[in-house]
């Protein structure tokens, strides 16, 4: 099983940087959307997953609430799920096979433990470059996984806002700032670490100074010769 989990800071250049990896390795790159469309599948209502990807735009209690009151209240829960799933069967994924789960679970927990199991199954294929949703948490455990962080200084993130999205400054800081908050959250919420924590990655790359392809290029020659993979 060959893994690449990509962590990055809004910005900083990770999203091309892991296309390129994918690109480079001849791996599936999967993101969000792939994420969200299996999850979707796999039973995990839409509103669920925006909650679960909240990026900071309002009160995270006023989300939570408008959330729960549009999921139907059904009142089983996630080890039921998992007991059903056991005996179940399972159904196909575009070549990944998901356990069968119910139409509805109690809390945003339980989605994320589904969305999770997603993540896991989507990692099973192997040769993949997982980008964000806390990969490098939920797959610490995989040997052949190989966790990377991109990051760049604020006001370099900034700048590159301001260039890409044509945003005046303050708009640039106030949304990088929200990005930078979501996902710190996100990742205390959902898998109760600090994700600026270098321990969680076998890789930091600052990209102030380093151009993408040259990332792309670090990261797969690093992945190469710690996993012991060959060109072939």
């Amino acid at each position: 099983m060959s893994i690449i989990t990509i962590s990055r800071q809004m910005a900083s250049g990770g999203c091309e940087i892991a296309a390129e990896v994918a690109r480079a390795l001849s791996f599936r790159f999967i993101d969000r959307e792939i994420i969200h469309r299996a999850s979707e599948e796999a039973g995990v209502p839409k509103t669920a997953l925006e909650e679960i990807a909240y990026e900071g735009r309002r009160n995270i209690v006023d989300r939570i609430l408008q959330a729960m009151n549009a999921m139907p209240p059904v009142p089983r829960t996630a080890e039921a799920w998992r007991r059903e799933a056991a005996t179940s069967g399972s159904q196909p994924l575009g070549g990944v096979f998901f356990p069968a789960v119910p139409p509805f679970a109690v809390t945003l927990e339980d989605y994320m433990q589904m969305v999770e199991m997603v993540v896991r199954n989507l990692a099973q294929e192997g040769h993949v470059v997982i980008l964000g949703r806390g990969g490098q948490v939920i797959l610490r455990d995989a040997s052949q996984a190989f966790h990377v962080q991109i990051v760049a200084p604020f006001q370099r993130r900034v700048a590159t806002l301001v260039e890409r999205d044509e945003l005046e400054e303050k708009e640039a800081s106030a949304r990088l700032g929200a990005s930078d908050r979501a996902r710190r959250d996100y990742m205390r919420r959902y898998h109760r670490v600090d994700w600026l924590d270098p321990t969680l990655y076998d890789l930091m790359i600052n990209t102030a100074k380093m151009p993408p392809f040259l990332a792309a290029k670090l990261i797969v020659g690093a992945y190469r010769d710690l996993l012991g993979v060959s060109d072939a």
